[in-house]
């Protein structure tokens, strides 16, 4: 078995605690320790955080939309858009759901979601300041 292919055993693996993951990385330490392998194993474990990396996201994007579920069929999105950011429904909407612009995924700044939190608050102080009556 090559070293790529030994690394491959290891991805059902990885996350987990288990002994069978520990032992497969000592033994593959023990074995494969020139440059060249060292370099493939590098490869490997960044390829391994960068797919992390992108999982993160999708649970981030994810994350926000469940949040803003309920609120969505409260308030209008679209009213949020134009008065707190100034932008088209169509500019929220891709944030909210990770559209492709300009070749990468639309998401939120900082800025953007503290400014979203802030929308939301006043929203809610609008809504709970109310008081109907004759």
């Amino acid at each position: 078995m090559t070293l790529k292919e030994e690394l491959l055993t290891l991805k059902p693996l990885l996350g987990t605690d288990s002994p069978e993951f520990y032992d497969k990385v000592r033994d593959i330490a023990s074995r494969y320790n020139s440059e060249e392998d060292k370099k493939v194993i590098a490869d490997f474990v960044s390829e391994r955080l960068q797919n992390i990396d992108k999982e993160l996201n999708v649970i981030e994007e994810n994350a926000i939309k469940l949040q803003l579920q309920e609120v969505a069929e409260i308030v209008s999105l679209s009213y949020l858009a134009k008065k707190y950011f100034n932008k088209s429904r169509a500019w929220l909407y891709q944030r909210l759901n990770g559209n492709i612009v300009n070749g990468k995924p639309a998401r939120f700044t900082n800025e953007e979601l503290q400014t979203f939190n802030n929308a939301l608050q006043d929203i809610s102080k609008k809504i709970g300041s109310l008081n109907i009556s004759y």
